[in-house]
């Protein structure tokens, strides 16, 4: 009897991008957008993965620097960086924010059974929670990330009180100088 082939109903889409000389995807029901990463400022004592905040169609967004965030090298040649912005429901609500990725390579439907588990850590320490598995692509492996673990709650909340306190003060600044 010949098998069929996977339903649609079997498989989820991905975006397979580039971090660090390595590939990472994400699935795309969590992207909104991907932007040149342009405007970013800084956050005094952040954690060191958060790269800054930035606006994102009117909305002050957190954006993590994801070689920093995956303990990667930088291996990234000096150049234009673009950000993809997720956005993504967890138990405090949704959380938008932005990472950085080297370059994004492509969209493409994947058998639910095709991601594997994989313990890329040695005995006794346990991966982390931001990796969901791996999928084969092109020949390569590609690491499966959950965007919602990507960044703390702790951190997201911090960054966000510290986006709208520097708000606040640039905005009372701008009154008090236009008087």
């Amino acid at each position: 009897m010949p098998q069929s082939a996977p339903s649609s109903q079997n498989k989820d889409a991905y975006m397979i991008y580039r971090v660090g000389g390595h590939l990472y995807a994400a699935p795309i029901n969590c992207v909104l957008e991907v932007i040149l990463t342009e405007n970013l400022l800084p956050l005094p004592d952040a954690s060191s993965y958060i790269a800054g905040i930035t606006n994102f169609r009117g909305k002050v967004i957190p954006v993590i620097d994801t070689v920093k965030r995956l303990a990667l090298p930088d291996a990234t040649p000096s150049g234009n960086k673009y950000t993809v912005v997720f956005e993504v429901d967890t138990d405090g609500g949704l959380k938008t924010f932005g990472a950085f990725v080297d370059k994004v390579l492509s969209v493409g439907e994947y058998v639910r059974g095709e991601i594997k588990e994989v313990d890329i850590m040695p005995s006794g320490v346990s991966s982390p929670s931001y990796i969901k598995g791996v999928i084969e692509h092109d020949g390569a492996f590609v690491i499966v990330v959950s965007p919602a673990k990507l960044i703390s709650t702790e951190d997201f909340t911090a960054v966000s009180e510290e986006a709208a306190r520097q708000l606040w003060n640039n905005n009372a600044t701008n009154n008090v100088s236009e008087k």
